[in-house]
Formats: C-alpha cells, sequence, structure tokens
C-alpha cells in the first residue's frame, strides 16, 4: 500500500474527512502568507493537513501546480471596480488595492511580473481593464497600456516584498543620506539629506515612505498613458 494510500486511511479510520484540493490550497495560501511564496515546501504543506506529501501531488500536483492555486485565489482577492467611472480612477483603485493584498503573500506580485497573471480569476479583470482602456479611447494599444500600468505598479511591490530580507535597509540609508544636509559643496546630496531628515528612518516612517513613493509610481505612470492618450 502507498504512502499516500495508508494516510488516507488512517483520516478515515480516525472520523476525519479526506483532504481535498481546496484545503491544500488553503494551507499552501497560509504557508505564503507567513513565509512568503518561496518560503515553503510540499512537505510543509502536508505536514499543516497531516498528510503524505503524496496526497499533496495526488490532488492538485507539483509545487509548480501549487503555486499556480495560490496565484489564482490571491488575485481572486483584489477588489475589482466597475467600469463606469475614469479609467485612471479604475486603475488607480486597481494598482492601490492590488498592492494591499499582494503584500500580504510576498512573492505573489514578482511571480505576476516575470510569469504573468496566467491564471482563472485573472482574466475577468484583464477583460474589463482593457475594456476601460479602449473606451476610454486608447484603442489597440490598450494592452500594451495596461501591461505597463499594472506591470509598473506590481515590479515596486515586488521590490518591497524584496526588502523584508533587508529589514534595516531603508533606515541605514535615511541616516546616510541624511548626513549630507549640511553639504553646501554638493547641494544634490545636500536637498536629498534634507529630505531624509524630514522623513525620519523609524519603521512606521519608513512604511509611510514607502506608500508614499508607490502612490507617487502610480500616479506619475497614470500621467504618463493620459499623455500618450493626449497625443492621439
Amino acid at each position: 500500500m502507498s504512502d499516500s494510500a495508508s494516510r488516507r486511511r488512517s483520516r478515515a479510520s480516525a472520523g476525519l474527512p479526506p483532504i481535498t484540493a481546496e484545503q491544500i490550497i488553503d494551507a499552501a495560501v497560509e504557508l505564503t502568507g507567513e513565509r512568503g511564496l518561496d518560503g515553503w515546501s510540499i512537505r510543509q504543506i502536508a505536514t499543516r493537513l497531516d498528510v503524505w506529501p503524496g496526497v499533496v501531488a495526488h490532488h492538485v500536483g507539483d509545487r509548480e501546480a501549487v503555486v499556480m492555486g495560490i496565484t489564482d485565489r490571491v488575485i481572486a482577492r483584489i477588489p475589482v471596480p466597475g467600469e463606469e467611472g475614469p479609467w485612471r480612477e479604475w486603475f488607480a483603485a486597481m494598482m492601490i488595492n492590488g498592492r494591499t493584498v499582494l503584500r500580504e503573500f510576498p512573492g505573489v506580485a514578482r511571480r505576476l511580473c516575470v510569469v504573468g497573471p496566467n491564471v482563472p480569476s485573472a482574466m475577468p479583470t484583464i477583460d474589463t481593464g482593457i475594456r476601460v482602456l479602449m473606451k476610454a479611447g486608447f484603442g489597440a494599444q490598450a494592452p500594451v497600456v495596461y501591461r505597463y500600468l499594472f506591470n509598473t505598479a506590481f515590479t515596486l511591490v515586488a521590490v518591497e516584498d524584496d526588502r523584508g530580507g533587508f529589514p534595516t535597509a531603508r533606515a541605514d540609508m535615511g541616516r546616510a543620506m541624511a548626513a549630507f544636509a549640511e553639504d553646501e559643496s554638493r547641494p544634490g546630496l545636500a536637498a536629498a539629506g534634507s529630505s531624509a531628515r524630514v522623513r525620519g528612518t523609524g519603521p512606521e516612517d519608513i512604511a509611510a515612505q514607502e506608500t508614499e513613493f508607490f502612490l507617487f509610481t502610480v500616479e506619475r505612470s497614470l500621467d504618463g498613458a493620459e499623455a500618450m492618450l493626449a497625443s492621439r
């Protein structure tokens, strides 16, 4: 008898219901929230569910299949606004909401930028977003504008995720720049240093700066798309 069959029989003997693919993805999503997309193994999922690793493969597939399931589940959590309003408002809401959700699951944003949102839950959003752009007048360029806007926003989210591995880097950089605040011989560095002094280097300060820069990036990317639209 195989290990997976033995464990399934053990669950049945204990009066437990059989494991489902949905439960496996639930556990994988939880682990991703705790450790990031690259921070878990199939064995760890199986341990959390008290099954053999073969059970995960039987119901879902290999690690890539599990990652696809996680990505699908995470994207489904991003609220999608109605398409009746202005295109800028639609994309601003999607990018901001997307950051809020993706930051809870480190690594998923990078996955979206590198591999693409090739999961079922993303298809309605892609369809709606491109329709919003077509309606605004972007025409045949709507798909590439859609890609540009989301890649710009979610690449920045991926960078924020990666900074989790360097918890003091931003504060160290802020302090290093602040040292130039009174350097009259280098006015550019002095301006950066003065800004760093005002912004602060505490955890809340850094979090606020990251949010501010993300919103700045969103608005500038939308400005670029709007300029492109105006030139058509």
